[in-house]
C-alpha cells in the first residue's frame, strides 16, 4: 500500500483534539444531500461560481508556535452563526483557529466537535455565511468530472480551483499520515479522484458541475501522480449532524476479520462466491450474535452486491449503530439470509484479528 500524506500545509502538529461541545444547536440542519449528481454537460466555471463563496481558508496557530493552513466549507447557518466542515487533522493541536472567507470576512472559530476516526471536524463562527449544498455521493459515477476547491499553497493558493474526474469509488485508504507525532489514519470508503489535491487542500470540497459537494478532500499520495481522496458527502452529513447536536458520532460495527474475495482466492482457489471472506467473527460482536461464521462469504448487504468495487465498509458506513441490515451469506455453497443489528465500534477497535504469514 502506498504511503499517503494528509493535505494540510505547515509544520507538524500535536495530537491534542478538542472534544465535542454542546451549543444549543440540536435543530441546525446540515445542507441537504440531493441527487443524482449531474451527468450532463460540465461547467467548471459555473461550479466554482456557485461553491467558492462557501469555501474558506482555515488558519491554525499551533501549540508549538507554528502556523498551518487548510480549507473548510460552510455546511449550515442559523441564527447568526455559521458552521464549517474541515478535516480533524487540520485543526489538531491548534490553540487558535481562524477562518478567512473569500469576501474578506474573517473570524476566530470555535471547535463545535471532531471525529478523528472519520477525520471530520465542525467549526463554529459568528455571522451568516453562504452554505454549500451536498450532492448524494452514492449517485457518483466513475469518470464523472469534478472540481476541487481549496488552498493548495496555503494563503498563496486561497480559492484555487482544480478539475479532474472520479477515478474510483469505495477505496479504503491506510497509512494516512496526519503529521509528525500523529497516529496514521485509516479511512474506509473514500472517493478517488485525479483532480490535483495538494498540501492545504485538506478540508476543502470536491464538487460536481452544479457546485454541489460530493466529498471533502482529505489526502493525496506522496509517491504517485493524480491520485487523491475525498470523504463522501453521505458520511459527512451523518457525522456532521451528530456533531452539530453536540453528540459523539456513532460508528457502525460488525465485528469480523475478513479478506476481499480476490485476496482469499490467492490462498484458496476453490473458494466460492464474491464479496468478502469471513476469517473470524469476533466473540460477543454483532456478527457472532447474528450467526456469521468463519468461512462464510458475505455477498450482499441490504440488496447491494459487494462486487464491481462496492465494499462492505462502503455499505455499512451509511448506517448508524443500532440499524439492522440484511446480509446474504454463502455458506458451503448455499446462500442464507441473516439479519445483523450493527453495534458501535469499541474504542479499542473491537478485537484482534489473526496474523497472516
Amino acid at each position: 500500500m502506498a504511503w499517503l500524506t494528509a493535505c494540510s500545509a505547515g509544520a507538524p502538529r500535536s495530537v491534542e483534539r478538542p472534544a465535542p461541545t454542546s451549543s444549543g444547536s440540536a435543530r441546525i440542519p446540515v445542507a441537504t444531500v440531493t441527487g443524482p449528481t449531474n451527468q450532463g454537460s460540465f461547467d467548471a466555471v459555473h461550479a466554482a461560481q456557485v461553491l467558492a463563496p462557501s469555501v474558506g481558508l482555515v488558519i491554525v496557530n499551533e501549540q508549538a508556535g507554528a502556523v498551518s493552513e487548510g480549507s473548510g466549507f460552510v455546511i449550515a447557518s442559523q441564527d447568526g452563526t455559521s458552521y464549517l466542515l474541515t478535516n480533524a487533522h487540520v485543526i489538531a493541536g491548534g490553540r487558535l483557529v481562524q477562518v478567512l472567507m473569500p469576501d474578506g470576512q474573517h473570524f476566530i472559530a470555535q471547535v463545535q466537535g471532531t471525529d478523528t476516526l472519520e477525520d471530520i471536524a465542525v467549526l463554529r463562527v459568528p455571522g451568516s455565511l453562504p452554505v454549500a449544498q451536498l450532492a448524494d455521493s452514492t449517485k457518483v459515477q466513475v469518470g464523472q468530472p469534478v472540481v476541487a476547491i481549496g488552498s493548495p499553497l496555503g494563503s498563496q493558493g486561497f480559492g484555487s480551483v482544480t478539475v479532474g474526474a472520479i477515478s474510483a469509488l469505495h477505496r479504503t485508504v491506510n497509512n494516512v499520515d496526519g503529521g509528525a507525532g500523529e497516529s496514521p489514519e485509516s479511512l474506509a470508503d473514500v472517493l478517488q479522484t485525479d483532480a490535483p489535491i495538494n498540501p492545504g487542500n485538506s478540508g476543502g470540497p470536491l464538487a460536481d458541475g452544479n457546485g454541489r459537494v460530493v466529498g471533502m478532500n482529505t489526502a493525496g499520495t506522496s509517491n504517485a501522480n493524480s491520485i487523491g481522496y475525498a470523504i463522501p458527502s453521505r458520511i459527512l452529513q451523518r457525522i456532521a449532524s451528530a456533531l452539530l447536536r453536540g453528540q459523539a458520532p456513532g460508528h457502525p460495527y460488525l465485528g469480523i476479520c475478513y479478506l476481499a474475495i480476490a485476496d482469499q482466492l490467492a490462498i484458496d482457489p476453490n473458494v466460492r462466491g464474491y464479496g468478502v471472506y469471513v476469517e473470524l467473527a469476533l466473540p460477543g460482536t454483532p456478527a457472532q450474535q447474528a450467526g456469521i461464521r468463519s468461512g462464510d462469504v458475505i455477498e450482499r448487504v441490504d440488496g447491494v452486491d459487494l462486487n464491481n468495487g462496492q465494499t462492505l465498509g462502503g455499505v455499512l458506513q451509511l448506517h448508524d449503530p443500532g440499524d439492522t441490515v440484511t446480509m446474504t451469506v454463502l455458506r458451503g455453497g448455499t446462500p442464507i439470509t441473516l439479519s445483523v443489528t450493527l453495534g458501535n465500534r469499541p474504542a479499542n477497535g473491537g478485537g484482534t484479528c489473526p496474523s497472516r504469514p
